[in-house]
């Protein structure tokens, strides 16, 4: 759990910001989540590095 602008968890930080995300599908909202989660524990770095399985690379490249 990484801590992160000034606050509480970076889980804590995007429950507080994009509680109103809703993109009409429970598993794109967990997707999304987890990916900025992700992205905003690691700053700066390309998704690549911030997913290192194959896998969830290609999962966070499709989402966008």
């Amino acid at each position: 759990m990484a801590l992160s602008l000034g606050y509480g968890s970076s889980e804590e930080f995007f429950s507080d910001e994009y509680h109103t995300l809703n993109l009409h599908d429970k598993r794109l909202n967990e997707r999304a989540r987890t990916i900025f989660v992700r992205l905003q524990e690691k700053l700066g770095s390309c998704i690549r590095r911030v997913f290192v399985e194959p896998k969830d690379a290609r999962q966070a490249y499709d989402f966008f």
